[in-house]
């Protein structure tokens, strides 16, 4: 979990100055607009799967890489504050391996899991062109692949910074967001130890601002 946080950290830092120095006329919202719906991919980053506790025997995942597909509705509240839902399917790659077994432990093992998503996040614009962004999300657990310990069904979390452009003349806009979130925060399975996944990475977007 820290070496996601510690690269979604550099990546701000890298990404926000050069959009900075490239789009300063880009503007805050299309005029007219009653909301934007669109498409989203999700990926670029790290991953990881852990416990809050430290668990003796439990084996180690390391994560191997992730990628998101999605649909996004976006809801203006005010002239800076918009909400944001939708869904999107994401997929991700471990490594599983137990040295507490010693000689016996088996040679480690790639897992994949995949999760669909359901956000309802809040965006608050602001420098025209860049925004905040947070909020929470349901995680189901599709589980019907190789799966990890626990499901990752339950209600999670995402906070991310993000910079977008709005074409001209065409009621059309792009976006980026670095972004930071953590599955199964709460989760809906019962049990004392519970684990968790979290992700860092970008957020591509493209979408169509509806009159």
């Amino acid at each position: 979990m820290k070496r996601s946080v510690h690269h979604f950290l550099v990546g701000l830092l890298i990404f926000v100055p050069h959009f900075w120095q490239g789009n300063l006329n880009a503007q805050s919202s299309f005029p007219g607009s009653k909301g934007a719906i669109g498409i989203i991919y999700s990926g670029l980053g790290d991953n990881d799967a852990f416990y809050f506790q430290s668990l003796d025997g439990a084996g180690a995942y390391r994560g191997k890489g992730h990628y998101s597909l999605g649909i996004i509705y976006m809801r203006p509240l005010t002239k800076s504050i918009d909400i944001e839902t939708g869904i999107s399917y994401g997929k991700y790659r471990y490594q599983f391996s137990n040295a507490s077994l010693g000689p016996e432990a088996p040679e480690p093992y790639s897992i994949t899991n995949a999760v669909v998503d359901i956000p309802v996040t809040v965006r608050w614009t602001f420098l025209k062109y860049l925004f905040l962004n947070g909020g929470l999300l349901l995680g189901i657990d599709t589980g019907k692949e190789d799966y990890l310990d626990d499901s990752q069904t339950g209600i999670g979390a995402l906070i991310g910074i993000g910079a977008k452009y709005n074409l001209k003349n065409i009621p059309i806009g792009l976006f980026v967001n670095p972004y930071y979130k953590m599955h199964s925060l709460l989760p809906f399975s019962m049990g004392k130890y519970h684990q968790r996944t979290d992700e860092s990475g970008f957020r591509l977007g493209l979408v169509y601002y509806l009159r």
